[in-house]
């Protein structure tokens, strides 16, 4: 389960770095077009917008799957035992049905609604803009399962100690 989560794990990265490292060529293109050469690129503020979706998408599964998410823990610090086993399982199972039902359900339908229809400026269809949504969807199933295996593990391990 450990060499899964690390292919996903390192994906995710590499996807990541690179759209920012295109935003970052992109942002700089934008300005110097604008302000140097007084002709800003149309296409640039197009494609920034675009691939900023897709890297907060892919930024949010990555976070959710290392479970360093924003949650309220008042509570659940202070449970201990097959408590908090409960409550880390009830927390993962509920973004399972939350990812599920709507960003890769929802996600789907949002998709494909907009596939017909083109983003002017990139000349792309505007679906693939939405596809970002059951992308992440599935990427944070993924690691919801894997975080639920190792909860279980975990506890199985504890109670044989």
């Amino acid at each position: 389960m450990q060499k899964v989560r690390t292919v996903i794990d390192r994906s995710i990265q590499l996807v990541c770095c690179f759209l920012f490292m295109v935003m970052v060529v992109t942002a700089s293109w934008q300005v110097i077009s604008r302000y140097i050469l007084n002709s800003p690129s149309t296409t640039s503020e197009a494609f920034l917008r675009c691939s900023l979706i897709w890297l907060s998408m892919l930024a949010i599964a990555y976070v959710a799957g290392r479970r360093e998410h924003v949650s309220l823990t008042l509570f659940t610090d202070k449970l201990t035992g097959s408590w908090k086993m409960a409550s880390d399982l009830l927390t993962e199972l509920l973004f399972i049905v939350f990812s599920i039902f709507i960003m890769i359900h929802g996600g789907f339908h949002a998709a494909s609604n907009t596939m017909s229809q083109l983003y002017p400026m990139l000349n792309i269809p505007k679906g693939l803009i939405y596809l970002s949504l059951p992308v992440s969807g599935c990427i944070i199933v993924a690691y919801s399962i894997i975080n639920c295996l190792k909860i279980i593990q975990n506890s199985q391990t504890i109670r044989s100690q």
